[in-house]
């Protein structure tokens, strides 16, 4: 069964608030999000997002090169340095990293934000900026690109990221891999949002985009839950707000929002879409 819950602003509130904020915004001299430098987590392990990347004896770029690594080696960062770089609209902190038994400086434009395995490969995620608004991804064999993308979703956040892989034998003709990104937004609305977005892969491993839905927040007193159903699902009637029993369609996903009002108990609005899968794309339908 497919049904993460999540609370979230009602989707048609969320959009017109969008817009309206796009209105707004060239009026505004500056976003909070606009100084935010996405940060590693200290002690953790990430992986070389560049290839050939220069490991140094000290935090700047004019600090002798100990050695080069190669894209996809694994490093753990032990500290982040006071020192910050921009290239390229990407503002980042120098890292002492440790790679193997050796310890060096890394800025951190070249290191991975996310990754996750993916079958035999690995999924490197990388956070091109909140000026810029992309994910780039690379997927990896080795230390070789097997496929790689950017896509543009947003001012996004390291603040929270995780990931889900779908099951593809469910839509026919099945794509390759169909799988998810969950990370944080920024939001003018609120402090942020969560977002989904789901991309496949064709049997070359090609990344395709497909569509992203808001497993967001809460912004009081308007919320909603949204429900995931993919084909051979049930998702169960619910008296209580109202929700009728709705089943999977074939070669389809449906996305339901259930709105409501923390002050109006009795006051319950859904909200459908359906994305079909035509052999390579979710084309969307509302209803």
């Amino acid at each position: 069964m497919h049904f993460p819950i999540f609370y979230t602003m009602s989707g048609i509130v969320f959009f017109l608030s969008l817009l309206l904020t796009s209105l707004i915004s060239p009026i505004l001299s500056q976003n909070h999000w606009d100084d935010y430098i996405a940060e590693k987590n200290i002690k953790s392990t990430y992986y070389i997002f560049g290839d050939n990347v220069n490991l140094r004896e000290a935090d700047h770029l004019n600090a002798k090169v100990i050695r080069k690594l190669p894209l996809g080696t694994v490093i753990k960062i032990l500290t982040k340095t006071n020192q910050i770089l921009e290239q390229n609209s990407l503002k980042e902190f120098w890292y002492k990293v440790q790679v193997g038994e050796e310890t060096g400086y890394l800025w951190g434009g070249l290191i991975s934000d996310y990754s996750f395995p993916l079958n035999d490969t690995i999924i490197l995620c990388k956070n091109l900026g909140t000026k810029t608004k992309k994910l780039e991804l690379k997927i990896l064999q080795g230390s070789k690109i097997l496929s790689q993308g950017s896509f543009e979703v947003g001012p996004l956040s390291n603040e929270s990221w995780d990931h889900t892989i779908y099951n593809p034998s469910l839509f026919s003709p099945s794509p390759h891999t169909i799988f998810a990104i969950k990370f944080l937004i920024f939001s003018e609305i609120e402090y942020g949002y969560s977002n989904e977005q789901v991309f496949t892969l064709n049997r070359e491993l090609k990344i395709t985009p497909q569509f992203s839905w808001n497993p967001g927040s809460c912004d009081p007193p308007a919320c909603a839950e949204t429900w995931l159903v993919f084909p051979k699902d049930t998702l169960p009637e619910d008296k209580k707000m109202s929700r009728k029993t709705l089943k999977g369609k074939e070669n389809t996903i449906i996305e339901l929002m259930h709105s409501f009002d923390l002050d109006e108990t009795n006051q319950h609005d859904f909200y459908q879409s359906e994305y079909v899968w035509n052999g390579s794309q979710f084309q969307k339908k509302e209803k």
